[in-house]
């Protein structure tokens, strides 16, 4: 399993050197290059150390799990290669690392609120990017599910053998919402496994008699899982708070207990500091854009990132009409409730077999990691819970602990007699839903058209991406110089080869421009203030937004704007492009 910590602390470096660069103004095709040949310098030595130590057993098991890996990887691999069109890939997790690249430097983006978010998995998709592909950055995003299937696989293949083992690891890679992660350029898979290596090797400190080894090698990996993303805010509390009980039950030695727990928070943040300081000297915020109140009173807020000013719980309730019963049950109705797209159904699908399995790891269970991955689980999704509108993707830090539960769970019912066929024959069914919905992927992304040259790059990005077309005009008529606001339009900017800009998400700016202007003349010049050449809205969303939130004699002026100051030049999806006259 050690490995698997340097392969990870490798690629947390290469992401830190990057970023250090970036500062310096160095981002260019020939020091990515050089980073490049650096890092596969030390894998390959990484690697050479590792066979000398531990030489690949081919015998009859490991043989037929090296086959089934190669085949879950050959299967996933032509949705893969499909040209990138997931929504957040496009938003950000591309398109910075893209403007970063265009700029040769890390650049702030102001009107991009989550550009200021630690971007440690983003700066390694910036390599293969910088050397001309954007498909590489999706590859990158399945490997890190398959390290962390691997230190599940380890972790299980020491109390319950390897084949426990080798089901907790196609538990987890063949998961609904981690095949699909896997298809995309996003970070999530990234955290996961960081926050993952930081609790087991947390759990490993404890097992070892507390070697100093497990706590470094946990508290360097929740620094790296801090970089990626957030949301390992809530992880660095639960294993902050964690150490000084652990080891104070233990040892009964309180004031080194609690000296651990500042030491490992401390080194952690350390870990982190890049990120903060950069936060920090632009907004005064570390961790901008949240906690804004807390470090920077008067700070402005940009757009681009979305924090809702009602709890996610009272949303739910104005937004779908749920009732408070049916909301407390959502704990469990993401395992069966879940749909791709759906922000009601939590955007993402797990398995409502895994419902089944989970209860009976309890079973006599005086397993202490057991009982501490209760409570890391319960904490995490709780906090998730209250704090924002859940989605599935974002609970993906709890689900290696899931499925742990899940292989216990089943390894429980096969040691009772008359539940040990049932129970072989759910986790069949578990299995085979999840094949279904990789089925189901092949059907909605058709990638052997695209693969087979059937279909062009082009054609495929027009039938899946609605506003593509459009985007695809201005950048071929639209001058080098174009500035455009993207206006209800989704704010996917990666295709856009002009310089654009868009506002909250909430269209409070948009608002504002419209309410404070007395004409249609003065309308457009607020526009040309901005440095806006251009406008590409979706204009059925825009309209309805417009008669929501506007009086008439402003609806009116909007009327007359459209007909005299702008020039329709390409109109198609619902999405037009227009020239500011």
């Amino acid at each position: 399993m050690l490995v698997i910590y340097e392969i990870g602390f490798l690629l947390g470096g290469v992401s830190l050197l990057i970023f250090f660069l970036g500062q310096l103004g160095f981002i260019s095709t020939a020091s990515i290059f050089g980073v490049t040949i650096l890092a596969s310098a030390v894998l390959i030595l990484l690697s050479i150390r590792w066979l000398i130590k531990e030489p690949i057993d081919m015998s009859g098991t490991r043989r037929w799990f090296i086959l089934l890996l190669s085949l879950f990887i050959l299967v996933v691999l032509p949705i893969i290669l499909l040209p990138p069109t997931s929504r957040d890939g496009l938003i950000v997790h591309l398109a910075v690392p893209k403007l970063y690249l265009e700029s040769g430097r890390i650049i702030e983006l102001p009107f991009m609120g989550f550009s200021y978010a630690p971007m440690n998995i983003e700066l390694l998709y910036l390599i293969p990017m910088a050397l001309g592909s954007d498909i590489i950055p999706k590859l990158i995003h399945l490997f890190f599910a398959l390290f962390t299937g691997l230190v599940i696989y380890f972790y299980l293949a020491e109390g319950h053998g390897r084949g426990y083992a080798t089901i907790g690891l196609f538990l987890y890679i063949t998961t609904p919402i981690v095949i699909l992660s896997s298809t995309t350029a996003y970070i999530d898979l990234g955290l996961t496994f960081y926050s993952t290596l930081a609790l087991v090797a947390l759990l490993k400190w404890r097992e070892t008699d507390y070697a100093d080894r497990w706590f470094l090698y946990s508290a360097i990996s929740m620094g790296l899982a801090l970089g990626t993303k957030y949301s390992a805010l809530v992880v660095l509390f639960i294993l902050g708070i964690s150490v000084p009980y652990i080891y104070s039950r233990a040892t009964n030695n309180q004031v080194r207990a609690l000296g651990l727990g500042i030491k490992y928070v401390s080194i952690a943040l350390a870990v982190f500091l890049p990120w903060m300081v950069k936060n920090y000297l632009l907004k005064g915020n570390p961790i901008y854009p949240i906690a804004n109140g807390l470090f920077a009173a008067n700070a402005s807020f940009e757009g681009g990132f979305h924090i809702s000013a009602l709890p996610p719980l009272l949303m739910r309730n104005l937004l779908y009409g749920e009732d408070l019963w049916y909301i407390l049950l959502l704990p469990f109705r993401i395992f069966w409730e879940g749909q791709d797209g759906s922000h009601q159904y939590f955007d993402g699908q797990l398995n409502p077999l895994y419902l089944f399995f989970i209860p009976f790891a309890f079973i006599k269970s005086k397993d202490r990691d057991v009982r501490y991955m209760v409570f890391f689980s319960f904490v995490f999704f709780y906090v998730a819970f209250f704090t924002v509108d859940i989605v599935t993707r974002y609970l993906l830090p709890i689900l290696p602990v899931l499925v742990i539960f899940m292989v216990f769970g089943f390894s429980n019912l096969l040691k009772v007699k008359w539940f040990k066929n049932i129970a072989v024959l759910l986790m069949a069914g578990l299995f085979i839903f999840n094949g279904l919905y990789l089925v189901d992927l092949y059907r909605r992304y058709r990638p052997l058209q695209y693969l087979l040259a059937s279909e062009g790059r082009d054609q495929y990005l027009s039938r899946i991406l609605p506003d593509y077309t459009a985007i695809s005009f201005a950048n071929s008529t639209l001058p080098e110089n174009a500035r455009v606001m993207l206006i209800f339009a989704g704010e996917r900017g990666y295709y856009w080869e002009r310089e654009y800009y868009y506002g909250s998400r909430g269209a409070q700016d948009i608002i504002r421009i419209i309410k404070g202007s007395s004409n249609e003349v003065e309308l457009k010049e607020r526009f040309r203030g901005l440095g806006m050449t251009h406008l590409f809205i979706r204009d059925p969303l825009f309209i309805k937004f417009c008669k929501d939130n506007l009086i008439i004699e402003k609806l009116e002026m909007l009327n007359i704007f459209y007909k005299t100051q702008l020039k329709v030049l390409y109109s198609r999806n619902g999405y037009s492009l227009y020239e500011i006259l």
